[in-house]
């Protein structure tokens, strides 16, 4: 019979696997067990054959259960049963020492499993003994191979190395032992090795190849050599295979030097076949060893009937083969390259070459061949002649069209070339038939500068660059500058330049436009800066005011209640102040993202009049809004939707007067959403509606305005309603008449059927007990972090650098960890990488939250690429990191345990 241990945490799948055994004939008593410490009971009770193990279990895994086997019975087969085994994770349990591994898909593999993995640990134990018998014959061979420089091994019919001698790689001779060929090399050629040595271990037949494996990054190339070895028991016909003996020589030097030799004589038949010049090579006998299919077109001549010959061989005039002879025996004696123009006549009349003949030496240094490249340059001499005999004729000439050019005579333009053309409409073909006059395409206001460049010209021989215009064939005037020179001092012809100025002048009103925009920015800057300061400073003067009075006297409860209140109330408008401007740096880098979902406008909506009830309350204003269940939802990021609708609804608290009224409505129009927020407040004046959503514009910048604000907010709803798909408007009869606004959103086929109520706050954490280790260089931070902490009856290890927060790591094992990441010497980053290098069993999975200033998306990101699973920011929200503290340390049940995303 055989006692089978079953690590499985689901009855269904335990009875799957009980079924599968049962059904194969095999006696089986089959215990189940699904907990770390029965798994354990079961292992020292021993009868044991076999265990099967699922790999995930909500509180243990089995990969602790390998380990836990390994330790305790360690020649015990061991099998992976699991349905979420990915093929990296199924070779890592295989390399950790399982025996097998079967998906719960394919159940019908266990039973040959099962079987294989029992006959294998059989197999194993013999090997045992057998491997005792070979340890004597195996010292006396080490020491035969201690002084070889060729790798040598042994490996088992697993394939697994016994021994090795003279390893190739970075690994040790101990840790390769053990281990098969995919612990040494990659998969494909672990695969390679592998089915050759099984070959070897099936047959029995010794084989011999070359191999080419990567090794440290570069590949290497091995005589390799298998050798079967026999087990030498009697009574074995035929002999059975125990083992493989390997000898490997490294002939990677030799197989590069083929190679590269085989390249270039491939680059070189590739480049010479197809190369317009005559390409031929030449022993010491002056025959042709090689010659290109350049030839015949040369000579009409197949290239294979130069093969071996001279050209005295084949029959070219004395005179031409006797001139190339002599050139080419020098080059054999002098070594020296050699350069031969000569005359060659073929069908189509005496063609000249141009020849390079390059001596080619042996080992030894000796001119062993000769490589000549000819050149066809018949034409290109024929051309240098023409162009000889008109150099004198063309040689004042222009020829160049880079800047306009021309000679004139006169009053009229005689000569241009086509770049002064182009400039002013023209063509040559005009030009020939009627000349330019200088004054007819000459501005009369321009008239007098070409007088003073004509008077300037007489007396110094030239005239200096000025500019002027010149009219177009088609009207328009063209900038240009303008300058020449007289002939033999006669101020009546002579030669001129132009350059068009068109694209300076262009650029030059450009940058004049930028220079006056930049101004206008640097003004609408100044006053951002201005009105940021003044928003910045004033909570802080509530801030810093009531905090110095609180610690210099003690105040009655109402009065400190009082306090509290106004420095809560301005810390959180400075921290709205920057979530803004954090906000529209998101969207003019085109970081800011939605995280969307199906979304009923309903929440959103009374989640920001509860954040602004106390502001509508202290004004006395009347609040006009009610839900209706029947408009369709939208899709869109419910946090940004209430950022649109905490906007809206705060500017027309701000600009309504007490006592005033604010309406907010929900209606449906076809297949849009829209949400209008109106005021009786101040109104908006005509002039300024066209700039309402404009960033950092304001109607009022100056220092006597009546409201604060950065104007940035509208901005924001702005793009953030166009994100979504939708658009804003805003309407005012004018100033001290109100305004309203209108946003208009896509809705989706499908209407709620409940009514949407005001958010209601969460139940108080439950974190009684919870051990969290604080991390923060701030002194003031940390302090409040733990008090706040405390007070929720966290247990706290407050700690002013990550280096003494690894030190008391180990010893206290903290549920979670909370970590600043700027801090002097090594940041946050580097602290919680170091954690998550730890064992899970040191704490190296713990939960972990970034707590720091750094508020961007990428910093966010950088958070958890390091490793932690929340990113709050400062100021810190205690409701905030109470939630959150909460989410990750709750337990989870059974597969939906997740770590924070």
């Amino acid at each position: 019979m055989l006692h089978i241990l079953l690590l499985e945490d689901s009855l269904l799948d335990a009875e799957l696997i009980e079924a599968h055994l049962q059904e194969s004939g095999l006696n089986v008593a089959l215990k189940r067990v699904d907990t770390c410490e029965a798994f354990q009971e079961a292992l020292e009770s021993g009868s044991l054959d076999v265990i099967l193990a699922d790999y995930s279990l909500p509180s243990f895994d089995g990969f602790s259960a390998l380990k836990m086997a390994q330790s305790r019975c360690p020649d015990l087969p061991f099998i992976f049963v699991s349905a979420t085994l990915g093929e990296e994770v199924a070779l890592e349990t295989l390399k950790s020492g399982a025996t097998d591994y079967v998906l719960k898909q394919r159940l019908e593999r266990l039973v040959p499993s099962v079987q294989r993995a029992i006959r294998e640990a059989k197999e194993h134990r013999d090997r045992l003994k057998a491997e005792a018998a070979l340890q004597e014959s195996d010292r006396r061979f080490r020491m035969a191979l201690k002084n070889s420089f060729i790798c040598i091994f042994q490996q088992d019919r697993d394939l697994k190395y016994q021994w090795i001698h003279n390893p190739q790689g970075p690994e040790t001779a101990e840790e390769i032992v053990g281990e098969t060929d995919y612990f040494l090399f990659s998969q494909a050629d672990a695969d390679h090795l592998s089915a050759l040595k099984r070959e070897v271990i099936a047959t029995g037949t010794p084989t011999r190849m070359e191999v080419s494996v990567t090794i440290l990054g570069e590949i290497r190339d091995y005589d390799l050599i298998l050798e079967p070895v026999f087990d030498e028991q009697p009574n074995q016909d035929p002999p059975q295979v125990v083992a493989l003996m390997g000898t490997a020589l490294n002939i990677t030097e030799r197989k590069q030097s083929e190679r590269e030799l085989y390249r270039r004589e491939q680059q070189f038949r590739a480049l010479a076949e197809n190369a317009p010049d005559i390409i031929a090579r030449f022993d010491r006998q002056l025959r042709h060893i090689y010659v290109n299919p350049a030839i015949e077109k040369a000579t009409g001549i197949p290239p294979q009937e130069f093969i071996g010959k001279t050209n005295a061989d084949l029959g070219f005039l004395e005179e031409t083969y006797l001139q190339w002879s002599r050139h080419l025996q020098e080059i054999f004696v002098t070594g020296e390259p050699g350069f031969l123009e000569f005359d060659f006549p073929s069908s189509t009349g005496t063609r000249t070459y141009q020849s390079q003949a390059v001596p080619e030496f042996d080992i030894e240094g000796h001119v062993e061949s000769l490589l000549c490249i000819s050149r066809d340059v018949t034409e290109s001499k024929q051309a240098e002649q023409v162009l000889r005999e008109s150099e004198a004729r063309f040689r004042r000439l222009m020829d160049s069209n880079t800047i306009g050019m021309g000679f004139w005579h006169g009053d009229a333009i005689t000569v241009a070339n086509d770049a002064f053309l182009e400039m002013v409409g023209y063509s040559q073909q005009e030009l020939q038939q009627e000349p330019l006059n200088w004054r007819k395409i000459t501005p009369s206001e321009y008239l007098h500068l070409d007088e003073t460049a004509n008077q300037q010209a007489r007396q110094i021989g030239y005239t200096e660059p000025f500019e002027k215009e010149f009219f177009h064939k088609n009207g328009t005037r063209i900038p240009v500058l303008l300058g020449g020179a007289i002939f033999d001092h006669n101020a009546d012809a002579g030669v001129f330049f132009t350059l068009d100025l068109t694209d300076r002048k262009r650029m030059e009103a450009a940058l004049q436009q930028q220079a006056e925009a930049l101004e206008r920015a640097n003004q609408v800057k100044d006053e951002f800066l201005a009105v940021l300061s003044h928003e910045l400073r004033s909570p802080l003067n509530a801030i810093l005011g009531w905090s110095q009075l609180l610690l210099a006297r003690k105040f009655d409860e109402a009065t400190t209640r009082r306090a509290l209140e106004t420095i809560e109330r301005n810390a959180r408008f400075q921290t709205q102040l920057i979530e803004d401007l954090l906000d529209v740096s998101r969207i003019l880098r085109g970081k800011l993202t939605l995280k969307v979902t199906r979304v009923n406008l309903s929440t959103p909506i009374c989640a920001a009049i509860e954040s602004l009830r106390l502001a509508i309350e202290a004004k006395s204003l009347q609040l006009d809004y009610s839900p209706d269940p029947n408009i369709s939802p939208v899709m869109g990021d419910s946090n940004r939707l209430q950022q649109v609708v905490w906007n809206l609804l705060s500017n027309a608290v701000k600009f309504t007067e007490p006592g005033g009224q604010v309406t907010l409505r929900v209606q449906q129009e076809d297949q849009w959403v829209m949400l209008q927020v109106q005021d009786s407040g101040v109104g908006i004046l005509p002039e300024f509606l066209p700039h309402l959503f404009e960033y950092f514009r304001q109607a009022d910048a100056s220092s006597t305005r009546n409201h604060g604000g950065l104007g940035i907010g509208l901005g924001l709803v702005r793009h953030l309603v166009e994100l979504h798909g939708g658009t804003v408007s805003a309407e005012s009869p004018g100033e001290g008449q109100g305004a309203t606004f209108t946003v208009k959103l896509p809705a989706i086929a499908f209407k709620t059927d409940f009514q949407t109520q005001l958010p209601q706050s969460s139940p108080k954490p439950k974190l009684t007990g919870v051990r969290v280790l604080v991390v923060d260089d701030d002194r003031d931070s940390l302090q409040f972090v733990q008090f706040v902490l405390e007070q929720s009856g966290c247990q706290v290890q407050a700690i002013a650098s990550p280096i003494e927060a690894l030190a008391v790591f180990s010893d206290w094992q903290p549920d979670l960890v909370i970590s600043d990441i700027a801090m002097p010497e090594e940041d946050g980053y580097s602290f919680i990488r170091k954690i998550r290098a730890m064992e899970r069993n040191a704490g190296g999975q713990i939960p972990a939250v970034a707590l720091t200033a750094y508020a961007r998306e990428e910093d966010r990101t950088a958070a958890f690429l390091a490793g932690f699973q929340e990113h709050l920011t400062k100021p810190i929200d205690p409701k905030a990191l109470m939630a959150a503290i909460e989410l990750l340390t709750r337990p989870l049940d059974g597969l939906e345990k997740t770590i924070g995303k």
